[in-house]
């Protein structure tokens, strides 16, 4: 009874296995081949190339500006954040007129859909009739197109960003400060340290570990940004705002052509990776994390 009890547990977890198996595993191992395969779904064959999908990046310019693109992006979206999160965060420990309101209006950007999000700052941003340029007019400025120049695209694709992920940084940020013992910066007080002082050597380096936590997570969404460039900029004006998951949906679903596109993606996928592992090592090494 018991020897049948044993099988009968093996054979009740085999579904679970082949939905892993099915949903999970085979795709992934069909994308590396994909990689390095050349697959234009009109053709109908899958041609294995080898690693000319990787040389052909090396020698495509739109992957190489995309791919920089990407990362001035990220860079520049996580540092303002970051900044403006460990700022607000900061304020919002005194006793402010109004703090209760702010604390529940700033999570409202995060509840928005990015494509709701994205439709409506087409709207404020518009060259036309768009609220921001009817608002730089009161102070004597000329209306700017930010969705049809080169550098005001990424600007107004940053300042969208900044303003709907930029309330999850001081929500966990605010969280971390909250969490610390009160027993250390009432010791730090007596002993007579300045403020500055006592957020750069009690509540920064205890607050560390979250504080990187939430900027490798943004900086995972971040390098997925699609819809926002999608809606507002459509990669242009030309290739200006062409991100590299943008350009790989280019190749992949309006070129049709797959391999190249897959291979795109898990060469984003390792570099990022590498970058991560990389940080969290130098991290280590200044003693910020264990």
């Amino acid at each position: 009874m018991l020897k049948k009890d044993k099988h009968l547990k093996y054979f009740l977890i085999l579904p679970v296995i082949a939905f892993i198996l099915c949903v999970g595993i085979f795709p992934l191992l069909f994308s590396i081949y994909l990689a390095f395969s050349k697959w234009i779904p009109a053709s109908g064959s899958i041609q294995f190339v080898g690693l000319q999908n990787l040389r052909d990046m090396s020698r495509d310019p739109r992957f190489i500006h995309a791919f920089w693109l990407s990362f001035v992006y990220v860079f520049t979206t996580i540092i303002l954040q970051l900044t403006l999160g460990i700022f607000i965060a900061m304020l919002l420990q005194k006793d402010l007129a109004g703090k209760n309101f702010f604390r529940i209006s700033y999570m409202l950007p995060m509840l928005l859909s990015p494509v709701a999000i994205s439709y409506a700052w087409k709207m404020i941003l518009d060259f036309n009739r768009g609220p921001m340029n009817y608002f730089l007019t009161w102070f004597g400025i000329s209306p700017i197109e930010w969705l049809g120049k080169g550098n005001t695209a990424i600007i107004s694709l940053i300042l969208v960003d900044v303003w709907q992920w930029t309330p999850f940084m001081i929500l966990t940020i605010l969280a971390s400060f909250e969490a610390l013992p009160e027993e250390l910066f009432e010791a730090a007080v007596v002993d007579g340290g300045s403020p500055f002082r006592i957020f750069r050597e009690i509540t920064l380096p205890l607050a560390l570990p979250v504080i990187v936590t939430i900027v490798l997570l943004r900086i995972i969404d971040a390098f997925k940004v699609f819809d926002t460039v999608y809606i507002l900029t459509g990669g242009g004006p030309g290739t200006a705002s062409e991100m590299l998951n943008f350009y790989i949906y280019l190749k992949g679903f309006r070129a049709f052509n797959l391999g190249y596109g897959t291979a795109m993606s898990w060469v984003q996928l390792v570099i990022i990776t590498i970058m991560f592992m990389l940080f969290i090592r130098s991290l280590k090494r200044l003693g910020a994390l264990r």
